[in-house]
């Protein structure tokens, strides 16, 4: 087999790979608001009491992404890194099922978070090292995808299931299991990336300086980011944690319905993240981040407004959860073009750590307090308001899809 048959081959290991591991920070990290009906009752929690779990993991989450992910930038040790946190959330995940009490509850979210914030920096900057140009959105895309699919399609059908028929602790306790068993995959046969510097540097192995790595907080595609992401971080775990329990106590849609509807929501939200990046390969990152940053706005004010009618409701989750693609771009892909290769990490961590620390933890306790004071329909409002401030903000985004690049070098030259 030739090195570019093998590079290849690596290359799809890794994606699929990735994919897992992605998706199974999101089925650890989301199942709880899928449980939480069945679960809250039994250690008397309320919807506050769940925000503030949400949002004290997305500040744990956000705080261990910048200093570690930051710290795989400078010492090289990415595999080693990404093992243990995957063996540590999995292990979390295990002992969110032995809790018996909310600071029990808190103890373990914080385990998690501090675990599960630098899986996706470390996650997305091996790929992209080891992606050719043409599959990086679609590679990291894909990765980011599993998110939606995993965490969002099948963890609610998947744990409510579990929960309903085996108790809500057992389900804690069936779902570590895989991240075990990707953790020892990852152990035996991921590589250390070789990080390059760009084809305009000399093509080595740079030591990063201080002064390269304080250029990332300076860069405007990663401050703009930063904003969308928090935006985003809103929209999703706001959205994720208080929309199965407005289901179950505000409708009499059964279990299977309320099922079914989560998971069309995650299902398209998969899909919109597969082909917004691969379709910002062909025609650039800009009109992509634009059309379905756009349509996520519509997706909570439907909800909001029709609830209670199936019909409308699942046709409006199928339809407008596609809108939430945007979110592997302003994530991932657009912070990590703006910088240098060495500090692709360190861009994607900076943008999860704003998000989780101000949208992921300010948002679901704000929700959970607005969901006690007035309905569960007010976490809604929020999100759709998040959503349309995202969308404000891509117009200041500037293009660093490779094929618009090389056709603005191209013009230049003919000029």
């Amino acid at each position: 087999m030739n090195e570019l048959s093998k590079s290849k081959r690596y290359e799809n290991f890794l994606v699929i790979i990735m994919f897992f591991v992605v998706g199974l920070v999101f089925l650890d990290r989301l199942s709880l608001g899928f449980v939480f009906p069945i679960m809250g009752p039994d250690l008397n929690l309320s919807n506050t009491q769940l925000g503030l779990t949400v949002g004290i993991t997305s500040l744990f989450f956000g705080i261990s992404t910048l200093i570690f992910a930051s710290l795989s930038d400078f010492i090289g040790k990415k595999k080693v890194m990404l093992v243990i946190f995957v063996f540590v959330f999995s292990i979390a995940t295990l002992l969110t099922g032995l809790v018996g009490s909310f600071f029990a509850l808190i103890m373990t979210r914080i385990i998690m978070g501090l675990a599960e914030g630098p899986v996706m920096p470390l996650v997305q900057s091996i790929v992209m090292a080891e992606s050719s140009e043409k599959r990086r959105g679609f590679n990291m895309g894909v990765i980011q995808s599993a998110s939606s699919l995993i965490g969002g399609a099948m963890a609610p059908v998947l744990t409510v299931s579990l929960a309903v028929a085996l108790g809500w602790r057992s389900a804690f306790y069936i779902i570590a299991i895989p991240g075990i068993i990707v953790g020892l995959i990852l152990w035996k046969y991921l590589r250390e990336p070789k990080l390059v510097v760009e084809q305009d540097e000399e093509q080595q192995l740079v030591k990063p300086t201080k002064a390269d790595y304080l250029k990332v907080f300076k860069t405007r595609n990663v401050w703009l980011c930063t904003i969308i992401g928090t935006c985003n971080m809103v929209f999703i775990l706001t959205l994720t944690a208080f929309l199965p329990t407005m289901l179950a106590n505000s409708t009499n849609y059964k279990d299977a319905q309320i099922g079914m509807l989560l998971g069309a929501m995650g299902l398209m939200m998969f899909v919109g993240q597969m082909g917004a990046p691969a379709l910002s390969d062909r025609i650039g990152r800009l009109p992509i981040l634009k059309i379905f940053s756009f349509i996520a706005i519509f997706l909570p004010i439907m909800i909001a407004l029709y609830y209670q009618n199936f019909v409308v409701l699942i046709i409006s989750m199928i339809i407008l959860s596609i809108g939430n693609g945007y979110q592997p771009l302003v994530m991932n892909i657009v912070p990590a073009e703006s910088v240098s290769r060495r500090f692709t990490a360190t861009a994607i961590s900076f943008v999860i750590l704003t998000g989780e620390i101000i949208g992921g933890f300010a948002g679901p306790m704000m929700a959970g307090v607005l969901a006690d004071k007035y309905s569960l329909t007010a976490p809604l409002w929020i999100t759709a308001i998040a959503a349309f401030i995202a969308f404000i903000c891509t117009f200041g985004i500037k293009e660093t899809a490779p094929i618009k690049i090389q056709q603005s070098k191209d013009i230049d030259l003919t000029m």
